[in-house]
């Protein structure tokens, strides 16, 4: 039923088993990666459990981590397998990081009577997911959050509008809900900065470097961003790298060749290190229209880099403290963001004082929060 792959010889009771990975590195799971990591180098045992998604390389996973392969399938025979782990392990906490590991976890506690303390972490706004649906899949969506949040034993949210809309959408009180942020500042992310990013604009610097990073879907909004680095180019020569791989490619790229900006934006694509490129941009630049928390944003902050962001719900007005730590402009609006790069890059801030900016993100910092709220310490 249950399948060890990696890491770890360690049989003893797991205090923590993280749930509902999503495949790394990258993004999210990078982060999550990084606060397990921590959890582990405090001496708490450790299991990440996986369905169908690849195991993260073993230089990315603490070797005390003990990695579990579960059968993959539908809902059901996911819940009823998650119960048989749970019933032979018995960790002292499961945590869940994404909504379709809820909906199983939540299954298998109801039904198949699998203990142990339930924990959903919560890392974007529940009314962004679910405004993107159909009515009638909204409401069915909706009701299903409502009927899996209010039976888990405790709900943490990476942000307080996070909270705020978890409480709005589920009637859990608000003073329920733990806020502890994403724990992005880690050793590794200082570690893979420092490797070469094998591109001749950050290799062979002739103009300064405008950064964005993510997927290439309308979220991210990388159109804004786009026709702000054009009217950035009537000002000061620059070039725009953008990574991340996405739906939006085609319409980006016909955008750039009507723009005229073929020869100055690349959309680079996936890479499994962009700290290496974050480390040697001028400027980074978060475009989306909604966000959870915006790794990327506090990455380059703590590498140092000066910062553009909007002002969307939620996180980048937390993160540059209203503006202390970079510049906040409105979502969608191009010419405001184009001023703002400029000023950027004509007079950066310091960058030992935009790295103090990220330090309340540090992973280790973060990965304590979690086991005092967890009673694990």
């Amino acid at each position: 039923m249950v399948s060890v792959l990696e890491n770890s010889n360690n049989k003893l009771r797991p205090d923590i088993s993280f749930y509902g990975f999503r495949g790394g590195p990258g993004g999210i799971s990078l982060t999550l990666i990084s606060l397990m990591n921590e959890m582990a180098c405090l001496g708490y045992r450790i299991h990440l459990l996986l369905h169908n998604t690849r195991v993260p390389e073993k230089k990315y996973v603490h070797p005390s981590i003990r990695t579990v392969k579960l059968p993959d399938g539908g809902l059901i025979k996911r819940a009823r397998h998650l119960s048989y782990y749970i019933k032979e392990s018995q960790p002292k906490a499961m945590i869940s990081v994404r909504e379709p590991g809820n909906r199983a976890i939540t299954l298998a506690k109801t039904f198949y009577k699998a203990r142990s303390k339930v924990v959903f972490r919560v890392g974007m706004p529940l009314t962004t997911a679910l405004k993107r649906r159909a009515l009638v899949k909204r409401m069915l969506r909706a009701a299903s959050i409502r009927y899996c949040y209010t039976r888990a034993d405790m709900i943490i949210a990476n942000h307080v509008n996070v909270a705020e809309d978890i409480a709005h959408n589920t009637g859990i009180p608000i003073e329920n809900i733990p806020v502890i942020p994403n724990g992005t500042v880690s050793a590794f992310l200082y570690e893979q900065a420092k490797a070469n990013p094998e591109h001749p604009w950050l290799n062979r610097k002739e103009a300064p470097v405008v950064l964005g990073i993510g997927r290439l879907a309308r979220q991210k909004d990388f159109t804004t961003l786009i026709r702000a680095f054009c009217e950035l180019k009537k000002k000061i020569n620059a070039r725009l790298l953008i990574l991340g791989e996405g739906k939006e490619r085609i319409s980006l790229a016909a955008l750039i060749d009507q723009l005229g900006l073929t020869g100055s934006v690349d959309l680079y694509g996936h890479t499994d290190n962009p700290y290496a490129f974050l480390a040697r941009a001028d400027l980074f630049v978060l475009s989306s229209v909604w966000e959870g928390l915006p790794n990327a944003l506090i990455e380059a902050m703590a590498l140092g880099i000066s910062c553009v962001a909007t002002d969307c719900r939620s996180g980048p007005r937390e993160i540059l403290e209203n503006g202390k730590y970079g510049h906040l402009v409105p979502v969608g609006d191009h010419r405001t963001m184009a001023d703002a790069m400029y000023r950027a890059l004509l007079q950066p801030l310091d960058p030992d004082f935009i790295r103090s900016g990220a330090s309340r993100y540090e992973a280790g910092l973060c990965a304590r929060r979690y086991l005092e709220a967890l009673d694990l310490v």
